[in-house]
């Protein structure tokens, strides 16, 4: 839980909030975190900042409320469309509707909102920023290896500092400490995941604790987790 840099560029800002869900405090069992809510700003687009927050909040420029419903408008140079439509990030949430924020920045990146009622996703697609970019994301430099889960946790996993801060608040960081339960971690998978963890998580400096690498990966048997913690 807490605030955390998701693209951190000398142009473009992109952070998001992370917390437990009640939904999953209370059929999950476990304090891991969603996304409940996005923000965008920096230079690309002059310094005004763009906050999407889940179905049952809203959506901001500059602190102002906007698109209380579908429909489009601008905040600064980037375009926002609010709508039913977009390409599900997470297929589990299919029979929900969709409300989904669409936008797009100078520079050709854009941004994929999917709004749920307690937390959200979000597809971000660009380009490698001049001068470096970093963040949970990753730097962009081609090079994978120093993108794995634990070189994330050791850059990025402590939070975001007050001065850099995009939101108007800031909540408190929480290191995950309940284990995976068994529905959604099976037995064998659990003893795999433990193996690993042992190894990833055993360096307090990461900012990963054990609890939480055991629910990535047995959450995770998707291939950018697997590979990032050299899964066989």
């Amino acid at each position: 839980t807490g605030d955390f840099w998701i693209v951190k560029s000398e142009q473009l800002k992109i952070q998001g909030r992370f917390q437990c869900t009640d939904w999953t405090a209370e059929h999950d069992k476990t304090d891991y975190s969603s996304m409940t809510a996005i923000i965008v700003s920096g230079p690309v687009i002059d310094n005004h900042k763009i906050e999407v927050q889940t179905a049952a909040g809203q959506i901001l420029c500059d602190g102002r409320p906007i698109l209380a419903g579908f429909g489009s408008t601008y905040c600064g140079s980037a375009k926002l469309m609010y709508d039913g439509v977009g390409q599900l990030v997470d297929d589990a949430m299919a029979a929900l509707p969709h409300k989904v924020v669409h936008m797009t920045l100078p520079d050709g990146v854009t941004l994929q909102v999917n709004r749920w009622p307690n937390f959200m996703n979000a597809k971000i697609d660009m380009h490698a920023q001049p001068g470096g970019q970093d963040g949970v994301c990753g730097n962009f430099n081609g090079n994978s290896q120093d993108d794995t889960g634990p070189e994330l946790h050791r850059r990025y996993g402590r939070g975001i500092f007050r001065s850099e801060l995009l939101f108007s608040d800031s909540i408190p960081l929480h290191v995950p400490t309940a284990k995976p339960s068994p529905t959604r971690c099976s037995q064998e998978k659990h003893a795999r995941a433990a193996a690993i963890c042992r190894r990833e998580a055993a360096d307090s400096r990461l900012g990963w604790s054990f609890a939480e690498c055991l629910g990535d990966v047995c959450d995770a048997q998707k291939e950018g987790v697997q590979q990032g913690l050299q899964m066989a």
